[in-house]
């Protein structure tokens, strides 16, 4: 996975195409990346059942601000492995950080930052586990 580099495109003026999942907690948008298997829209789905919002499920926009959203030709929908996909209302939110699903090197990790469609954001670094999505949740409000 370490080979693994999030790449972001344009589709329009400020505005870039990437392909992860994203949620959002009391209006703070979170990127979850990964390569294709890596649980992206798996950690979602756990997110949203602990009372985050869907931005978007495979495909997300991130415009000036930065702001995260779900592109207009994008169904508001996410994949449950195994099961199809299901309806789910979206929302835009204030890009906070981003976070790699991988392993992290550092039980308490130095500060770090990647480079993301012109904006340096906060990158995390956690491999998918169980407690995962309820982690994620308190550093979101917390981080509010």
């Amino acid at each position: 996975m370490s080979a693994w580099r999030p790449e972001t495109h344009r589709v329009g003026t400020g505005i870039h195409a990437i392909h992860a999942t994203a949620v959002s907690v009391a209006g703070r948008g979170l990127l979850i990346l990964g390569p294709s298997r890596a649980g992206k829209s798996s950690l979602a789905c756990q997110m949203i059942a602990l009372g985050a919002a869907l931005v978007s499920d495979d495909r997300v926009e991130i415009g000036p601000g930065p702001r995260l959203r779900r592109p207009p030709e994008g169904p508001a929908m996410i994949e449950l492995r195994g099961l199809g996909l299901v309806a789910c209302a979206t929302e835009e939110a204030a890009l906070a950080a981003a976070l790699l699903l991988g392993p992290s090197a550092a039980r308490l990790p130095e500060r770090e930052t990647i480079a993301l469609a012109g904006h340096d954001v906060p990158l995390l670094r956690h491999p998918a586990m169980p407690e995962l999505a309820a982690k994620l949740i308190l550093w979101l409000r917390a981080a509010a």
